[in-house]
């Protein structure tokens, strides 16, 4: 079971790059931290309404400001519609893509380098599959949820062939059998660049319904809160007609 650390976990600031690059397109290569992208889009507000020079001396009533959005890809609404919205009080925002294009976003390495090895031998590559991500871009709340669609394959060869491909790859992987007692039964997944690093680099692997998902945070109450949601969600969709 993972434990609460200062240190932040390298899967999320991969998000947070990726969201970066999305963005701050065009705004050049620095090098963007989660705060930077939260403090951007804090700030940004539509240009001020000009004020004809015959218009009353007193104050003007301000146009209202639209909340600020991120202008996130959408490649496939409904696999995000199987993550969480929320995490224990805290707005999550969404997005989906290729698997290719997740690969490929910047920082390179972890978990991305294990997708390419597991799906060849799924007779698949990943610019054939979509991944969505639910995460937080909170510096307080450590949390992202993952899910990738990979049709026709069973449910036991997806989250088995992954932990086989992290195995491999040096990724300590460990079977945990009901984790939290949600009933899900999952492979909890060490980047070992990330634990040594001072990281927790801790995600937990399950699938269901031919879709694989990933749990990473360091927190284990929004653990325990993202499983209860992700299965709640499962149950939720299979019974919509």
């Amino acid at each position: 079971m993972i434990s609460r650390s200062s240190a932040r976990p390298l899967h999320l600031l991969g998000v947070a790059a990726l969201v970066a690059a999305v963005v701050l397109a065009g705004c050049g290569s620095a090098k963007v931290s989660r705060s930077a992208v939260a403090t951007d889009m804090a700030t940004r507000s539509l240009p001020s309404p000009a004020v004809s020079s015959a218009a009353p001396t007193a104050s003007p009533t301000p146009s209202p400001t639209p909340e600020p959005t991120l202008a996130l890809p959408h490649a496939d609404a409904t696999l995000e519609d199987k993550l969480p919205n929320s995490i224990n009080g805290t707005a999550l925002f969404k997005m989906s893509l290729m698997l290719s294009a997740y690969d490929a976003s910047e920082p390179t390495g972890g978990d991305k380098a294990l997708y390419a090895p597991w799906l060849v031998k799924l007779g698949k590559t990943p610019a054939d599959v979509t991944i969505a991500v639910s995460f937080s871009l909170s510096d307080t709340v450590n949390f992202q949820a993952r899910a990738i669609a990979v049709p026709g394959v069973a449910d036991a060869t997806l989250s088995s062939g992954l932990a086989a491909a992290a195995r491999a790859a040096g990724w300590p992987v460990t079977n945990q059998p009901n984790l939290m007692g949600t009933g899900v039964t999952a492979y909890e997944m060490i980047d070992p660049a990330v634990q040594a690093a001072g990281g927790v680099g801790a995600g937990y692997v399950y699938a269901r319904s031919g879709v694989l998902y990933e749990v990473v945070t360091d927190d284990q109450a929004l653990l325990l809160d993202g499983l209860v949601q992700l299965e709640a969600l499962r149950t939720q969709s299979s019974q919509t007609p």
